[in-house]
């Protein structure tokens, strides 16, 4: 049992001191994995908002953010904060949101452009 934790906290320990240094080629996987994190939705102060955080976190690893709100025309850009190599996973964006007058966004449907070129595919999300 001691044995199995330890070798969980050397793992964990590994991929905590990893993510620093996660290159842009890491990132593209781990985005797929969470795509249904990309993007949160809130109600709150009067406002309905749409957070990008966690696509900002990832920022070395995507060149564009395509959005759309209600369709998949995808015909917005979001602008994410410049990569810091040095500290790629640091977020610095005082805010990773866009907002609009409540219950205006039914859906958005998000695309990325990754660093390499690639896209994936489009991901709709509801509140």
């Amino acid at each position: 049992m001691i044995r199995r934790f330890l070798l969980i906290v050397a793992i964990f320990s590994g991929i905590w001191s990893q993510s620093a240094a996660m290159t842009p080629e890491q990132m593209k996987p781990i985005l797929e994995m969470t795509r249904d994190n990309w993007v949160s939705f809130r109600d709150y102060d009067g406002k309905q908002w749409i957070y990008f955080t966690h696509l900002e976190m990832y920022t070395c690893g995507i060149k564009e953010v395509r959005y759309s709100i209600n369709s998949d025309l995808l015909d917005e850009v979001y602008t994410l904060q410049p990569c810091d190599p040095a500290n790629p996973m640091s977020m610095t964006k005082a805010d990773p949101y866009i907002t609009m007058p409540p219950g205006t966004a039914e859906s958005i449907s998000v695309k990325l452009i990754y660093a390499d070129g690639s896209e994936s595919g489009i991901m709709t999300k509801k509140p």
